[in-house]
């Protein structure tokens, strides 16, 4: 409202309604905030007539001061560099204001009015203010432009009544509108909320983050936009190291007694007064109850079982704790092994054999000296291919027992025998040829006083043959034999072995 002039009461016809319903409309569907703003120009036209223009946007409307010769009638064209359609506000030489739209070289017709008016005369010039709607009223009204800027104009005076004005009185010219208002949106400092509270702002309760405004008008009718933001003080959240407990136990978390696994919370205040949660994790270790496999003991012997040597057989109950500290319970048993069938194994039954028979099936032999009671590093071998017909050397000749182990079993000693080792065969009187024999064995004695009786056992003193030697010089027979080692045993106790291939 130009302040040179009271105010008046504002009409818009249906045109302007429809219009200005339509802007509004189209402003909220594309998400358009409005501000109002205050485009203001003046010019002069001639030399006797001047044009102020004020266009708020905030009630979009336009306030038109026209000055002139208070004689006769003045005119103002709006948008147009010519008279043909171009629409006019007449002041007539009575004071009266009346809105046309100009023919072709003529003065057209008179419009539908859209405008409220007032005039004054002082000093010889006429002044009129006039106001309407931003919008025209009709097609034929001129609409003014909402951002202001440059309008072309045409003007004209003349004498008492409108009409023929001479080429002197009429002109071009142009006015600019200039937005008065430019105020920069004064941003307010940010308000922070704890998440589920809320704040005023600007008289209205808020609880969600975000940017909100406010428009102010200043005093000639301009927006003063007015921002502040909210933003959520975040929450903090603190998770403790976990606790870890045994099976059957309880830890206090935040005053609670606890005994399962589980995660507790709890709240505090952080110094900006929102919350401050604290995570505690609970674990739960198991108590470990195992059962292992048994322990084998021989009789006589100890073996290290869960802990402890172990004499005894039975089940055997281990009470400990895990790496994590909780209970550990363990159960075993010991039990005797089986021992090597002793039965099964067999000595030369001479006295000056240097061998020993094995005859247990995957069973490993080892020498023990009778004489120093220690073990001789020498592994006789394993009896698996051909049982009881492994020959196995002494390691020297002496007093000698053969170990037996084997698997699974508990070991066992043979009883101590005196082996010969390399012996020659001369010292005992007795020479047999050839070593292995096929069919006949040579035998050669040193001295012969009569007859000498003999046997012919195999290794496992099963009798194959008796006879008499007649002469120092003999034969045996061995062609039917099986092949393999065998024993010759003399009546006076002598005995060597020899080999049938």
């Amino acid at each position: 409202m130009n302040p040179r002039h009271p105010p008046r009461v504002f009409y818009f016809s249906r045109y302007q309604l429809i219009m200005k319903n339509l802007y509004l409309s189209l402003s909220l569907l594309l998400g358009i905030t409005l501000h109002a703003q205050i485009y203001q120009g003046s010019t002069s036209l001639g030399s006797t007539m001047t044009l102020d223009v004020t266009l708020n946007t905030n009630t979009d409307s336009v306030d038109v001061e026209i000055s002139g010769p208070a004689s006769g009638y003045f005119a103002v064209g709006f948008g147009g560099t010519g008279m043909n359609g171009t629409y006019i506000m007449l002041v007539n030489s009575n004071g009266t204001v009346k809105e046309r739209k100009l023919g072709q070289w003529n003065g057209g017709s008179t419009l539908s009015s859209s405008i409220s008016y007032s005039a004054i005369t002082s000093s010889g010039t006429r002044t009129a203010y006039i106001e309407r709607a931003r919008i025209g009223a009709s097609t034929n009204h001129y609409t003014f432009p909402a951002n202001g800027g440059s309008i072309a104009l045409i003007w004209a005076k003349g004498g008492t009544s409108f009409g023929n004005h001479g080429s002197s009185n009429r002109g071009f010219g142009s006015i600019n509108l200039i937005n008065q208002c430019n105020i920069a949106t004064t941003t307010l400092t940010p308000q922070s909320i704890c998440p589920g509270d809320s704040v005023q702002i600007f008289g209205q309760w808020i609880s969600q983050p975000g940017t909100y405004s406010d428009t102010l008008v200043t005093a000639i009718g301009c927006d003063s936009v007015l921002e502040q933001s909210v933003q959520y003080t975040p929450a903090i959240v603190n998770t403790l190291p976990s606790l870890s407990i045994c099976q059957g136990d309880s830890v206090q978390i935040f005053g609670t007694w606890i005994s399962t696994a589980t995660t507790l919370y709890d709240s505090l205040s952080t110094p900006a007064g929102c919350d401050s949660v604290v995570a505690q994790e609970v674990l739960v270790n198991a108590t470990v109850s195992n059962t292992i496999a048994a322990a084998g003991l021989c009789a006589g012997d100890s073996v290290f079982y869960l802990d402890a040597w172990r004499t005894d057989t039975g089940s055997v109950v281990y009470n400990g704790l895990t790496a994590l500290g909780c209970d550990s319970m363990v159960t075993g048993r010991v039990e005797y092994l089986p021992t090597v069938d002793t039965g099964s194994v067999w000595l030369a039954p001479m006295v000056d054999a240097s061998m020993y028979v094995g005859t247990d099936i995957g069973a490993t032999y080892y020498w023990f000296n009778c004489n120093t009671g220690a073990f001789v590093d020498t592994t006789m071998g394993a009896d698996t291919l051909n049982p009881g017909n492994e020959f196995l050397q002494a390691p020297d000749t002496g007093y000698y027992a053969a170990i037996i182990a084997k698997p699974g079993f508990c070991s066992d000693t043979s009883a101590c025998k005196y082996y010969y080792v390399n012996v020659p065969e001369y010292e005992t009187g007795v020479s047999l040829r050839p070593i292995p024999a096929s069919t006949a064995l040579q035998i050669s004695l040193d001295q012969l006083s009569g007859t000498l009786n003999y046997e012919v056992l195999d290794i496992s003193g099963k009798l194959i043959a008796r006879g008499t030697f007649q002469s120092v010089q003999s034969t045996i027979d061995v062609s039917g034999y099986a092949s393999g080692m065998y024993l010759l045993r003399l009546q006076d106790g002598r005995t060597l072995k020899f080999i049938k291939e």
